[in-house]
């Protein structure tokens, strides 16, 4: 019998199926892969089993007892650890600290403390300061605090969801040590990547998640990358296609250098959208957030772009991933944040001229399809798709020749995200520049003009189209050198 089994477990979020129906085993002692492009349902299933969300519909089993854990804090007492993307420590405390966090006594004792951290960091064979604040840590030291925090709890199943995107190679081999070594002490491995060449080298077997369905589960000797990909993309569906037409002259060059990213040069032309893909790490989000001045330096036609403030005014925008925090004013109306960047073109003697404001807002609420179409409207009360076209409207009111977008249809309908797609075809159509990052191959292929591929921070290979998910796949996952 399994250690643990999860069975028809469903989820849903409004109106997307995330999980169909999933089935899941894992052996105490193996190491399991699960793969499948962006949205397939991995970490959704994986949330589950933590107890982050709860299933809609299914069963798990631990050990032979039902395991349904109201919250994560539940899920660990009964041995199911997570290690998340997104680091859950405490910058301002110290690596001791965060390793006991959840078990510190009302009166700590720091010499205590330390000496059972180094114990701990000793036998894991890691050589991080206990005393040090986490703030002070490289990215992947502070992943490997994180790994060591759910290491202490002894765990019976521990995920790892993209592990090593912030790792250096020699963290990633410190890593790859202590999940072997979680095998041999019998505990169950979830592992959650899109580098192929980390589940061959890893996994004992391997489930395949495609549109919140399992469609595989394999022993990992059995398959091959090209293999893998194939189930992961599955069969053909229908997808948008943009009508390919000729881009214009060259508008400028990005020359881009950031943190943890090879120095990139990228020409863009009038008309073309240039995609960005890459896992989770690769680069391709440090590069367009440099390009609009959030990290690192950039020249635009050879102007420096340090801030976002450079970037608008040489008419550069961009359309963050996460439009909640960093696109929109939610407690602010629909049409104060439409005019947010553009305030100073719309005064007169210090005061907002209200019917200049007003054009602009129902010019953009009408060519976008803004529903419903009230701009007094909270933004937080808008839907997902329709924030999204706040947040455009917002960016196309400054008038830019350049449109950065990351990940432009992230959480919206499959309606929206057509008329989404149809927007960029026409705002490319009418001469601007875009360039898009999207963990979306299928998004990819069907908009993009020419892709770059990031792996490791640097442009590993750039494919012209037409474009083929295949081959993005394989190139983002490494399948294909």
């Amino acid at each position: 019998m399994a250690l643990l089994e999860m069975r028809g477990i469903r989820k849903r979020f409004g109106g997307v199926e995330a999980l169909r129906g999933v089935d899941l085993a894992l052996e105490a002692g193996e190491i399991h892969a699960l793969v499948g492009e962006n949205g397939a349902g991995k970490s959704t299933l994986m949330k589950v089993l933590s107890g982050a969300l709860q299933p809609d519909a299914g069963e798990v089993e631990l050990d032979g007892r039902p395991l349904r854990p109201r919250n994560v804090a539940e899920a660990q007492r009964a041995g199911v650890v997570m290690v998340y993307q997104e680091l859950n420590l405490v910058p301002e405390l110290t690596v001791a600290e965060n390793l006991a966090l959840g078990h510190l006594p009302v009166v700590v004792r720091y010499g205590r403390l330390y000496e059972a951290a180094r114990a701990l960091l000793g036998k894991m064979a890691l050589e991080l300061p206990p005393d040090a604040k986490v703030s002070s840590l490289g990215a992947g030291a502070q992943q490997l605090v994180a790994v060591a925090r759910a290491f202490a709890q002894r765990a019976k199943v521990m995920v790892f969801d993209e592990p090593t995107a912030t790792l250096s190679a020699g963290e990633v081999d410190q890593l790859f040590g202590l999940i072997r070594r979680l095998r041999t002490e019998g505990v169950a491995v979830a592992y959650i990547s899109h580098r192929l060449e980390e589940i061959f080298e890893l996994a004992d077997r391997v489930t395949v998640l495609r549109d919140g369905e399992r469609v595989a589960t394999t022993g990992v000797g059995e398959l091959t990358p090209a293999r893998v990909v194939a189930l992961m993309v599955g069969r053909e569906v229908r997808a948008y296609q943009r009508p390919a037409h000729p881009a214009g002259e060259v508008l400028g060059t990005f020359e881009v250098q950031a943190p943890r990213l090879a120095p990139l040069s990228l020409a863009l032309r009038r008309g073309e959208i240039v995609g960005l893909a890459g896992v989770v790490g690769s680069g391709r989000s440090e590069a367009l957030e440099a390009m609009f001045g959030l990290r690192g330096r950039a020249l635009w036609r050879g102007e420096p772009i340090g801030r976002p403030i450079d970037a608008l005014r040489r008419r550069v925008f961009l359309v963050p991933a996460d439009r909640k925090a960093q696109g929109l004013v939610l407690e602010l109306a629909a049409r104060e944040n439409v005019v947010l960047s553009i305030l100073p073109t719309l005064e007169r003697l210090g005061v907002v001229v209200r019917a200049r404001e007003r054009r602009v807002v129902e010019e953009w609420f009408q060519r976008l399809s803004v529903r419903p179409p009230d701009p007094e409207r909270l933004a937080r009360t808008f839907s997902g798709g329709n924030q999204q076209k706040l947040v455009l409207a917002k960016g196309l009111a400054t008038a830019p020749e350049v449109l950065l977008l990351e990940e432009p249809t992230r959480g919206v309908d499959v309606a929206t995200r057509y008329e989404v797609y149809a927007l960029l075809d026409d705002l490319a159509r009418g001469g601007l520049g875009l360039v898009v990052s999207s963990s979306d191959t299928e998004e990819l292929c069907g908009l993009c003009d020419r892709v770059l591929v990031f792996r490791g921070g640097r442009v590993v290979a750039e494919l012209t189209a037409p474009l083929r998910r295949e081959e993005v796949v394989a190139r983002v996952t490494g399948a294909v050198a």
